[in-house]
């Protein structure tokens, strides 16, 4: 689901860590025990504009998350990833971050890192169908439709585009898995869509 670029791989494979399975927390999560089948949870939230003009320092207009993961029947383990997409004040196109998350699934939280240093995203599970997105320091975004190849990705991302003062914690609804299709990979498109069934 995440995409790295190539001088990531091998950082991100060693930061982020295999939490072992729980069915009540992965229930939590996932709105039921995945079992040891891949699981896709998706939460989104659109701010009205009347809570914008209440909040002007509020960058963020629309955010959607999806928690991808994958079960290692070997180490009986789970391990997880998120995938952000953000829509900013006065910009049409959505941005997205990518990040592995570590084991701390079992204290009701997964503490996600943005590949490469880019910062970091908690998720805290308020109640089953609704999530707190903490990003107290602010994330590095991508444009997902950038070159890949390219040595800045970055360099593609207008200066709007950013976390404000008042972008601190998020509160998302769990919706269908089939509406974070687009912030999937090609090859895990049929699985998100499979598990909204």
């Amino acid at each position: 689901m995440m995409r790295l670029h190539a001088t990531c791989l091998v950082l991100a494979a060693l930061t982020v860590a295999p939490a072992l399975a729980d069915p009540g927390t992965d229930s939590q999560i996932f709105g039921k025990d995945p079992g040891t089948s891949q699981a896709f949870a998706c939460f989104a939230r659109h701010y009205a504009k009347a809570h914008l003009v209440d909040h002007p320092k509020q960058n963020v207009t629309d955010m959607l998350l999806v928690v991808d993961s994958a079960y290692d029947t070997e180490s009986r383990s789970r391990s997880y990833a998120l995938t952000l997409g953000v829509n900013f004040r006065g910009l049409d196109k959505q941005f997205q971050a990518y990040g592995g998350c570590d084991g701390t699934v079992g204290t009701h939280k997964l503490s996600c890192y943005i590949d490469c240093d880019g910062g970091a995203i908690d998720v805290r599970f308020k109640d089953q169908n609704s999530i707190l997105v903490d990003i107290p320091y602010g994330a590095r975004i991508e444009d997902p439709n950038a070159d890949p190849e390219a040595s800045n990705p970055s360099a593609t991302v207008p200066d709007k585009a950013t976390f404000g003062p008042d972008d601190k914690t998020f509160l998302l609804s769990r919706v269908e898995p089939a509406l974070c299709a687009g912030l999937v990979s090609d090859d895990d498109r049929q699985a998100i869509l499979d598990a909204g069934r």
